[in-house]
């Protein structure tokens, strides 16, 4: 295999049931755990049922649901706290308990850390606090673990530390509205970072 999936034509491992790989079947589904392999079946029944009918915050909601989950968890961007609210409230309709951290949770200095600030001539710029997101969701007894817009960097550190599943609901893009893919689709974009295709304008 040349893990090169990006720049294939055919995709025939979708379309005919090619394997490119050299990983046995066997060795591929006993790869998954017995909780895996639940998550999995809750995935693909929210897929194969709402396919193309419901949004991803429903999504969530209709997975957690499948999973028998109660207690869900985010750690949410404090530049997304008014889209935090709005989920909060769309997910306690749902008869979920619902809990959120926001990333400026206990207020810590970035001088502490020696980080750099957005307003060097700021007294006092909290950091983002990803690792106390996930300690405190943890400390919910939190089920699912929802991550919502954190920074490149800091959802890392998130994910890392959460002692159970992990799904994002929004990936941050302060420049294209938190849609990344928006630079995939715009031909500007893709002129600028010269990766358009030859004789596209």
């Amino acid at each position: 295999m040349k893990y090169d999936c990006d720049q294939c034509p055919t995709h025939v491992c979708y379309t005919k049931g090619v394997n490119c790989t050299n990983l046995k079947k066997e060795d591929v589904i006993s790869a998954y755990t017995e909780d895996e392999k639940k998550i999995m079946q809750a995935a693909a029944y929210v897929e194969g049922t709402f396919y193309n009918n419901i949004t991803r915050l429903q999504e969530t909601a209709e997975f957690a649901k499948t999973m028998g989950y109660k207690k869900l968890g985010m750690a949410f961007c404090i530049g997304l706290s008014e889209e935090a609210r709005y989920i909060g409230k769309f997910y306690r309709q749902q008869g979920f308990e619902f809990y959120s951290i926001c990333c400026k949770n206990c207020s810590i200095s970035k001088d502490e850390l020696h980080l750099k600030k957005v307003n060097p001539k700021a007294a006092h710029e909290p950091m983002c606090n990803p690792k106390m997101q996930a300690k405190l969701l943890a400390e919910k007894g939190v089920e699912l673990y929802i991550s919502c817009g954190l920074c490149v960097g800091h959802d890392t550190i998130f994910n890392k530390n959460c002692p159970g599943p992990v799904t994002v609901l929004v990936v941050k893009d302060r420049l294209l509205a938190h849609n990344p893919l928006g630079a995939i689709y715009s031909r500007y974009w893709k002129n600028k970072f010269k990766i358009n295709d030859e004789g596209k304008v």
